[in-house]
């Protein structure tokens, strides 16, 4: 899992950076705030019906908000990329070490 630094979010307090630093397109999200205040307060029940947020984003964005009002500033997580070939591929693949 390797971090990266991510803009500081504590001095600017901007929907729009905070979702920037946390990653995993939820940037794309930021015109569904109306400001901070509406993004802190978000429950999972808003997101989801009201905003149209899928749920990755949706548990990804309240984590970060909890992080943040624990006092931990975002920073980037990469996903791993140990799980993203297909189920298919994975067999197709463990398939061709066996035959060889």
């Amino acid at each position: 899992m390797s971090t990266e630094a991510a803009p500081a979010v504590t001095a600017t307090r901007k929907v729009v950076s905070f979702l920037k630093a946390i990653g995993r397109g939820c940037e794309k999200y930021t015109e569904k705030f109306k400001d901070w205040d509406h993004l802190f307060k978000a429950n999972t029940i808003a997101l989801k019906h009201e905003m149209g947020i899928g749920a990755k984003q949706r548990k990804w964005i309240l984590m970060w908000t909890n992080k943040f009002r624990l006092g931990i500033d975002p920073y980037l997580i990469r996903t791993s990329k140990k799980h993203t070939m297909k189920r298919t591929e994975r067999l197709a693949r463990a398939k061709r070490r066996r035959n060889d």
